[in-house]
C-alpha cells in the first residue's frame, strides 16, 4: 500500500516546516495558495481558492485522494512537525487495521456538547452557528458521551466508504462550521463507520510536535 503524507496551508496561516529526509512516505504533498511558505521536501500543489482560507484547507484534509495517486494518505495539520523516526511505519500499522484513523481527544472530553461549550466563543468560530449545529445533531438523536476525537492527524485508506465520509464531512464544514471536531462524531455515529484511533496522545508522542507557539499572529 502506497501512503501519502498530505498537509495544507491557505492564507499563510502556518509555515509548512521542512520534512526530514527519512520521513518514509511514498508522496508528500502540500496543498496551498502560498507556495513561498512551504519548506523543503514537499511536492507543492499550488491551488488558489476563493474560499475562506480555513475552509479551503479542509478540502485536502477531508478529500486527500484528489491530490495524490497513492492508495492511502495521512493528513497532518500544518501546525505539526515530524520529529521522530518511524512515524510512517507507525501510521501504516494503524492503516493496516482501519481505513479511517483519528486521535482520541487529548484533553479527555467525550461529548460534542462539551466541545461546543469550550470553543463556541473562540474568535475563529464567532461567526459560525456552533450551538445551532449541536442542536441539529441532538435533534437527530446524537447520544451523549458517544466520543470526541481530534483530527490534527487523520489516516485514510481510499475506498468508496471513506470517500463518502470525507465528502459528507466537508459538506458539514460548508453548511455549518469549520469546527470539524463537532461534525465528525456525528457522522461516525450516523453512518456506523468503523474507525481506529492513533495509539498515542496527540500532544505527547514520539513522532509529532505541535508548534502552536510559532504561528504568526493574525492582524485582522
Amino acid at each position: 500500500m502506497r501512503v501519502a503524507l498530505i498537509t495544507g496551508c491557505y492564507g499563510s496561516y502556518d509555515p509548512i516546516r521542512s520534512l526530514p529526509e527519512w520521513h518514509g512516505f511514498d508522496d508528500a504533498v502540500c496543498v496551498t495558495d502560498t507556495p513561498e511558505v512551504v519548506g523543503e521536501g514537499w511536492r507543492v500543489d499550488h491551488k488558489p481558492s476563493t474560499e475562506e482560507p480555513r475552509l479551503a484547507a479542509k478540502r485536502p484534509k477531508m478529500m486527500p485522494w484528489l491530490y495524490t495517486d497513492c492508495d492511502a494518505a495521512v493528513w497532518m495539520d500544518a501546525s505539526f512537525e515530524i520529529v521522530g523516526e518511524g512515524f510512517s511505519d507507525w501510521t501504516r500499522s494503524h492503516l493496516s487495521f482501519n481505513d479511517f484513523v483519528v486521535w482520541m481527544h487529548p484533553e479527555g472530553r467525550t461529548d460534542i456538547r462539551q466541545e461546543v461549550d469550550v470553543c463556541w466563543s473562540f474568535p475563529k468560530y464567532e461567526r459560525y452557528p456552533l450551538r445551532e449545529q449541536l442542536a441539529h445533531y441532538v435533534d437527530l438523536g446524537m447520544p451523549q458521551h458517544w466520543g470526541l476525537f481530534a483530527a490534527g492527524t487523520v489516516g485514510w485508506v481510499f475506498n468508496e466508504e471513506t470517500r463518502d465520509l470525507g465528502q459528507r464531512w466537508f459538506d458539514e464544514q460548508v453548511e455549518w462550521s469549520i469546527q470539524d471536531q463537532i461534525s465528525l462524531p456525528f457522522l461516525l455515529w450516523d453512518t456506523g463507520k468503523k474507525f481506529g484511533v492513533w495509539q498515542a496522545n496527540e500532544y505527547q508522542n514520539p513522532y509529532l510536535k505541535l508548534r502552536w507557539d510559532e504561528r504568526p499572529r493574525p492582524t485582522e
